[in-house]
């Protein structure tokens, strides 16, 4: 019984940390990005949630030229917009989201109060 535990445990860890490099995001559709998003979310530890989510946003505004452009668009300040975020992650892994996010021009800073 032991090592059946042992073997489950190993298994289910495994399956977390694969989870991030071998996930594709859909893009195709608002819901399939935000599925995904919640999917890579839940295996995150609470530091790289931040992290990740501060990522997509900063995907989110990567085109983002001006104020004009946000004021224009309501969806853009209120909430993750999706659609947008879909359209540039799509067929990217957690990791790959991570770093086009860091070549974005727009930068989002996550500090965490300890």
């Amino acid at each position: 019984m032991k090592h059946l535990l042992i073997a489950l445990s190993i298994l289910m860890l495994s399956a977390c940390a694969s989870t991030k490099s071998d996930f594709r995001f859909d893009g195709s559709t608002p819901e399939s990005t935000q599925a995904g998003v919640h999917k890579v979310l839940k295996t995150l530890k609470s530091q790289d949630v931040m992290r990740f989510i501060g990522a997509l946003i900063a995907i989110q505004f990567s085109d983002v030229q001006s104020a004009e452009d946000v004021l224009g668009d309501p969806t853009m300040m209120n909430e993750m917009n999706y659609f947008i975020i879909g359209k540039k992650i799509d067929g990217l892994n957690y990791y790959e989201v991570l770093d086009f996010a860091s070549s974005s021009s727009s930068k989002v800073e996550v500090s965490v109060a300890k």
